[in-house]
């Protein structure tokens, strides 16, 4: 073996496995065809080159060529503020290495104009570059953020993009200090993406969670929360913290308890035991509200068979002020699925039987509207709002006129508008794919 070839052997094995330089790789490999190397030697060479390249520089290679390069630039990292909790022990707060920071988006003004440009009704944007299911889909002022999941590939991801509306592109982002997964807790707080928990490969739960930064494109750790292993059933933020609660597992035992997490401070807290436990909310559609006071979870408790333990779906509110629980009328909505979107005033929930309610939390109670004009079929009706309008969707659409007061028929989306909903300003947008067999793609619906 040709000395210098060993001896990058030797360096390569030692090196910490981080983010790939795929620009420098294509470069080196360059190199070798350009000066005639020869094949053995050549090929002893690109396995030094990729002895470091670790799972997710792998996942990077496969990227299609939709997704914009990330051009080389210096590692960084960003620090949190020191942790100072009382009630969990503090970590190293620490940052993903990485090779390049992405393209930077628009401000908020120049995302808000691009897509209130789209054209009334549906319209078909970039796909996301890789198929995922049940993952992260956050709207974060200026661009979508989209991470983790499921695919029919196989096993859950760590990884994931911005979508620019105003280039309407795709930007990779570096990878998360976290294992992949899926149906994870996941807020906005206008500076940071965080979160924490979920399922690996649907099975496994986790209890770790990480802080990822837009504007510099770097992760940083969450300190430990003082909660078991989970897939939380409500997550919200609420201004100043991110409140976790419940577990959404029916092979054990339910639980009622709960923490927050104040990323300023970098430290948790213990809230309050709900009044009664939920386990089927917030996982197959989004069914907890933040109202400016109190956070507002409708769901039910099944069990293993998916049998409810009460006949109707149960309303909690949880007021993080004075760290109190109380329950919510009782209500005509089915216990097997919901969704719930909050209107700027009311929150409005569905149920897998096609019935629709307002919640008005300053009168504590429910009002009826008409049934929602879809199509019956398997599966609970999805509904998000962005203070004009609401829009179902289950097999088929439709929108609930806030001003109006009546529904209004809406044509089927795009086949690969099957993703997880959310509203963006003067739009509503859908990325990934609803299942393993469903198409992956990203539609803007524009009332």
């Amino acid at each position: 073996m040709v000395p210098d070839i060993r001896e990058r052997l030797r360096r390569a094995a030692q090196e910490p496995r981080g983010d790939l330089d795929t620009a420098a790789l294509r470069r080196r490999v360059g190199q070798l065809r350009r000066r005639r190397v020869g094949g053995a030697v050549a090929g002893v060479a690109l396995l030094v080159l990729l002895v470091p390249l670790g799972q997710a520089g792998l996942e990077r290679l496969r990227e299609p060529a939709g997704v914009v390069d990330r051009p080389p630039g210096p590692a960084a990292t960003t620090p949190g503020p020191p942790a100072t909790s009382t009630t969990t022990a503090p970590t190293a707060t620490t940052a993903t290495p990485r090779a390049a920071r992405p393209a930077p988006l628009g401000t908020p003004e120049q995302a808000l104009r691009a897509l209130a440009r789209l054209p009334k009704g549906w319209t078909a944007l970039p796909k996301p570059p890789r198929p995922r299911n049940d993952g992260t889909s956050l709207w974060i002022g200026n661009g979508l953020f989209f991470w983790g999941g499921q695919s029919w590939s196989g096993g859950s991801h760590a990884t994931g993009w911005l979508f620019d509306p105003v280039a309407r592109r795709w930007h990779a982002i570096s990878p998360a200090p976290l294992a992949g997964r899926s149906a994870a807790a996941a807020v906005w707080t206008g500076d940071e993406v965080l979160v924490w928990g979920g399922s690996v490969t649907g099975q496994r739960r986790v209890d770790d969670g990480a802080a990822y930064d837009p504007a510099t494109d770097t992760w940083r750790t969450l300190p430990a929360a003082p909660l078991s292993a989970r897939a939380p059933v409500a997550t919200v933020w609420t201004g100043t913290e991110m409140v976790v609660w419940g577990s959404i597992s029916r092979d054990q035992p339910a639980v009622r308890d709960g923490a927050a997490f104040d990323p300023r401070a970098n430290r948790w807290r213990t809230i309050a035991a709900a009044p009664v436990a939920l386990n089927d909310a917030g996982w197959t559609a989004p069914s907890t509200v933040w109202t400016g006071r109190e956070m507002v979870v409708i769901g039910s408790l099944l069990d293993g068979n998916n049998v409810s333990t009460r006949p109707d779906a149960t309303g909690l509110a949880y007021d993080p002020a004075a760290d109190t629980w109380r329950t919510l009328p009782p209500v005509r909505l089915s216990p097997q699925a919901s969704s719930a979107a909050w209107t700027g005033s009311e929150v409005m929930a569905t149920d897998y039987d096609l019935r629709a309610v307002l919640y008005d939390p300053g009168r504590n109670a429910w009002r009826r509207l008409p049934r929602i004009p879809i199509q019956e079929c398997e599966g609970s009706p999805v509904v998000a709002a962005n203070g004009r309008v609401a829009l179902v969707r289950g097999c088929g659409h439709a929108l609930w006129d806030l001003e109006a007061g009546r529904w209004v028929k809406v044509r089927d989306a795009p086949r690969n508008g099957q993703g997880k909903m959310v509203a963006a300003g003067p739009v509503f947008l859908i990325a990934g794919a609803s299942h393993e067999s469903s198409a992956n793609g990203l539609v803007a619906y524009h009332p």
